[in-house]
């Protein structure tokens, strides 16, 4: 079996972990390739040499069964642009504060590895949104796996034009707006008061952040839906987020967000679900009348 490793430097030290984690891969027998900036950084940081490494820049090597994302979810986002429409399996191995969207903490990566060789495990196809317009740099890989994002630049409040299908909105005028997948509810979604949606429903959510009308509120809306969308600003560019990419845009700057065509498909450990991971990590339902 080929399996790719993807991460980025860590901030805290976990050579041992790393160690222990690259020795399980070997004794596991299994061909495996590095994203060549994180295997720089574990030659660099922890000293950890594979003779006759493979690595990869872009996409993996052909045959990878499945990708490791060793991080946080902000690692696992970064992973999108090397597996794309490949139909590569991702992983989440957490060893970042939160993880929600991992399967498992780096301390159970054997246990998450025979897992996968085991083939004991779920895939869910997670949708993705797309953004499409000419202001968008070449380098910005244009899909999001949790939300699209407008924001002031400035102290400024925005307005945000939307049409749904051709149909107006009302604009928000606000500090910026939130197109989020199910996946991204849980995530700036969530914190700006939009809706928790299960990961499986095929819906999109519109959310304003800091909206400066008491009357507003966020919007389910289908995942076929076609968002054309243009930004008001009175005296300065704002700000379009693509997950964790940042693009500054002039004002009445035009784009549209729709489901991309392909999905990322996301490897859930047998035993774990979507309602675990909420109460595990966000603490969902955490009530002392609950506790038997």
């Amino acid at each position: 079996m080929k399996i790719a490793l993807y991460g980025r430097a860590f901030t805290t030290d976990l050579s041992a972990q790393m160690h222990a984690a690259i020795k399980l891969l070997q004794a596991r027998a299994v061909t495996f390739s590095f994203y060549r900036p994180f295997y720089d950084f574990l030659h660099q940081a922890y000293g950890i040499i594979i003779p006759r490494a493979v690595t990869f820049d872009r996409l993996p090597p052909d045959g990878t069964a499945c990708l490791i994302s060793i991080g946080g979810d902000g690692t696992l986002l970064g992973s999108l642009p090397h597996v794309r429409d490949s139909g590569i399996p991702v992983i989440g191995i957490n060893q970042g504060r939160l993880g929600f969207l991992s399967a498992a903490p780096l301390d159970a990566l054997p246990q998450a590895l025979d897992a996968i060789l085991e083939k004991k495990y779920t895939i869910e196809n997670r949708t993705l949104l797309e953004v499409k317009s000419a202001i968008l740099p070449a380098a910005v890989y244009p899909y999001a796996l949790n939300e699209i994002g407008i924001q002031r630049h400035s102290p400024a409040m925005i307005g945000v034009h939307v049409q749904l299908d051709g149909e107006k909105l009302p604009v928000y005028w606000s500090d910026g707006l939130l197109v989020a997948t199910p996946t991204g509810s849980t995530a700036y979604s969530m914190s700006v008061g939009g809706p928790i949606v299960v990961p499986t429903s095929r819906s999109f959510i519109i959310s304003p952040i800091a909206p400066h009308n008491l009357n507003v509120r966020s919007l389910v809306i289908s995942d076929d839906t076609l968002l054309d969308i243009t930004v008001e600003t009175r005296d300065s560019n704002a700000f379009l987020t693509i997950d964790n990419q940042l693009i500054e845009i002039n004002p009445g700057a035009q784009f549209t967000v729709c489901k991309a065509g392909f999905a990322l498909r996301i490897i859930r450990l047998h035993g774990s679900n979507f309602f675990d991971t909420m109460s595990d990590k966000l603490s969902w339902g955490r009530d002392k009348r609950n506790i038997h």
